[in-house]
């Protein structure tokens, strides 16, 4: 635990353009770079390529995980094979 949070009411002064709606600061140079960023953008694809390492690691996994899902459903299938011998075994009065 820390000390208690103190805020105040504070009106940043910043030389230069001043903004027009109140409480908003101007931010024409974010604007400019942000728009030469979007134009030099490079379009990447969404699914990973065979010659990547989460390529590789997807791969392992889903592997993994049709393994898992092979021995869960042994299991289950030996239970229920036991679980239907009891069963059966069981004397009702």
């Amino acid at each position: 635990m820390g000390g208690p949070l103190v805020g105040s009411f504070w009106t940043p002064c910043f030389p230069g353009k001043q903004s027009t709606f109140v409480g908003h600061l101007s931010i024409d140079k974010a604007k400019l770079l942000m728009q030469r960023e979007m134009k030099q953008a490079v379009s990447t694809s969404h699914c990973s390529q065979p010659n990547t390492i989460e390529y590789e690691m997807a791969m392992e996994w889903c592997l993994q995980q049709e393994r898992s899902d092979s021995c869960w459903r042994k299991l289950y299938k030996r239970h229920w094979d036991e679980q239907r011998k009891h069963k059966a075994s069981l004397k009702f009065k």
